[in-house]
């Protein structure tokens, strides 16, 4: 799904067009929605769920989450496409070496999803004047601390599955991500179903959200962070 127009390249006094990508539509609007109240300052173009499109932009927002090598092989893939001037990783969280090898292949910033609106804006002004910017990402994250704050009945592997619940993919979709077979999904999948008490993916989202997996709490000081 792609939505774009055409001469959407920023001018002097205008604002900075902005492409999302993403692979969930819940992840793109939300985006949108946390930049819609600066209109002077981004102009979101257009947004490309699934696959990246060429539109016209000065700045690819790329989501890296559920992607293999941390989604640094979708910059190569921007850029590839020769129509943004800037590509930019979008994440909740990457590992100091990850951030250089995202630069070392173009990324002219590595942004993240605890920041605020006006943060991603800011970052993004900053990616547009040529700075390189890469968010710090909370300590917390690289810690196995969330693993002991959480459920401690799940495994570090079910709640990587929770996150990608969560973040509304399919089993199809979560056995890409994961490497695993879509039955062994299903497996997974019922067994933190039996752990947490709980019969459906709607449920799931709302124990993932309790848990500090998702939701406005997700990646917060203190609160459980999401699992690669």
């Amino acid at each position: 799904m792609t939505q774009g127009k055409k001469d959407s390249k920023k001018s002097n006094d205008g604002p900075i067009s902005v492409v999302v990508i993403n692979d969930v539509q819940l992840v793109v609007e939300g985006l949108v929605a946390m930049m819609a109240p600066f209109p002077k300052r981004i102009d979101v173009v257009g947004t490309s769920i699934g696959s990246i499109h060429a539109i016209e932009a000065d700045v690819a927002l790329i989501d890296a989450f559920g992607h293999p090598n941390a989604g640094v092989d979708r910059v190569s893939e921007a850029i590839d496409l020769g129509c943004f001037e800037h590509v930019a990783l979008y994440t909740w969280k990457l590992s100091p070496a990850m951030a250089v090898e995202a630069v070392d292949n173009g990324a002219a910033g590595v942004l993240s999803k605890s920041a605020s609106g006006l943060e991603i804006v800011q970052g993004i002004e900053a990616i547009v004047r040529g700075e390189r910017v890469v968010h710090d990402f909370p300590v917390h994250v690289w810690s196995p601390t969330w693993l002991e704050t959480s459920d401690a009945s799940l495994t570090a592997r079910e709640l990587e599955l929770l996150s990608f619940v969560a973040s509304g993919l399919t089993n199809a979709e979560i056995s890409r991500a994961m490497y695993l077979a879509e039955s062994s999904v299903k497996t997974y999948l019922k067994r933190v179903y039996r752990k947490l008490g709980i019969s459906s993916r709607a449920q799931a989202v709302m124990r993932a959200v309790e848990l500090g997996i998702a939701g406005p709490q997700a990646g917060a000081p203190g609160q459980v962070s999401r699992p690669a």
